[in-house]
């Protein structure tokens, strides 16, 4: 009898998003302008794209951190 091997959904997600990301990124290399709070940059699309995708997923990584943070001394700390 053979076992079934489960498919690891979030490993194959998180590889077909990465390689559409950098498929939009690649094909978007030209130079634009943007304004991060009273500062203006001139940027290759493709650092925007990358640097906003890099600062979501650092974004996604840890608040799910934080909140079971929170959790744990919330039941610590009554």
């Amino acid at each position: 009898m053979q076992e079934k091997k489960s498919v690891n959904w979030r490993a194959w997600l998180v590889g077909i998003l990465s390689a559409l990301v950098l498929v939009v990124a690649l094909q978007n290399s030209q130079e634009v302008s943007f304004e991060v709070l009273f500062a203006s940059f001139n940027a290759p699309l493709i650092v925007v794209i990358l640097l906003a995708t890099a600062i979501g997923a650092l974004i996604g990584y840890i608040a799910p951190l934080v909140r079971r943070h929170r959790r744990e001394d919330r039941r610590q700390n009554p």
